[in-house]
C-alpha cells in the first residue's frame, strides 16, 4: 500500500490519511467520557502503520457487509494512560501505565498505537444496537454476557468475527477492543495528540 501525504510521527500515521472512509469519534477528545473531562487535545486519530492496514482490510470486508466502522480509540500517549489508572485503577478495565525510565519490553498497547476501540455503524455513521456504550466498566462489556442478545450480539459478533479474520485479537473484557498481535510491540510514545 503506497499512500502520499500521510502525517506520521514515529511508527503513528494518521488513519484517515490512510483510508478517509473510518468514522471517527475520539471519545477521549471531549469531555463526554469516564474522566468527565478533555484528555487528547486533538480529535485526530493516530495509530500504528501496520495496524492501520490490517484495520482497513477489516473496514473493507465490513463495508461489503453493509456496515461502517467508528474509532473510539487508538493511539493513546502514556500520560493519559496514567491519568487514567489515577482514575481508575482496575488493571480489568484500565492498563497499568509503564514506568517508561526503567521499560525495556513493550506489550501491543493503545501507547504504541497497536491496538484499537472500535464499533459498527450504519453506513452513514449512525450507531447500530451493540452490547454496551464505550467504556462501560459492567459485565456487559462482556461479550459473552448472558443478557446480550438480538441484533446487539449479532453485530457485536459479527465485528469480532471480522476483526479476527483480519489479524486482530478480541480482548475479553471489551467487546470494542482489539490488539494487533501480528506485529512486533514498539516502544510507546506520550505524543500529544
Amino acid at each position: 500500500m503506497t499512500i502520499k501525504n500521510v502525517k506520521a510521527k514515529g511508527n503513528l500515521v494518521r488513519l484517515l490519511d490512510m483510508d478517509p472512509e473510518f468514522y471517527v469519534d475520539l471519545i477521549y477528545s471531549t469531555d463526554d467520557n469516564f474522566t468527565g473531562s478533555k484528555v487528547y487535545q486533538s480529535s485526530e486519530c493516530y495509530i500504528d502503520k501496520d495496524t492501520a492496514i490490517q484495520l482497513i482490510d477489516a473496514k473493507n470486508k465490513l463495508k461489503a457487509m453493509g456496515y461502517g466502522v467508528k474509532i473510539w480509540d487508538a493511539y493513546r500517549p502514556v500520560s493519559a494512560q496514567q491519568r487514567f489508572w489515577d482514575l481508575l485503577p482496575d488493571n480489568d478495565y484500565v492498563a497499568y501505565p509503564p514506568d517508561m525510565a526503567t521499560m525495556t519490553e513493550f506489550k501491543n498497547s493503545h501507547m504504541n498505537g497497536q491496538c484499537v476501540d472500535v464499533t459498527l455503524t450504519n453506513p452513514d455513521g449512525s450507531d447500530i444496537p451493540m452490547p454496551s456504550g464505550f467504556d462501560d466498566f459492567s459485565e456487559r462489556a462482556h461479550l459473552d454476557y448472558p443478557g446480550t442478545t438480538g441484533k446487539a450480539r449479532e453485530n457485536a459478533e459479527t465485528l469480532r468475527d471480522v476483526m479476527v479474520q483480519c489479524g486482530f485479537t478480541p480482548y475479553k473484557g471489551e467487546w470494542w477492543h482489539f490488539y494487533n498481535h501480528n506485529t512486533t510491540p514498539v516502544r510507546y510514545s506520550d505524543f500529544e495528540l
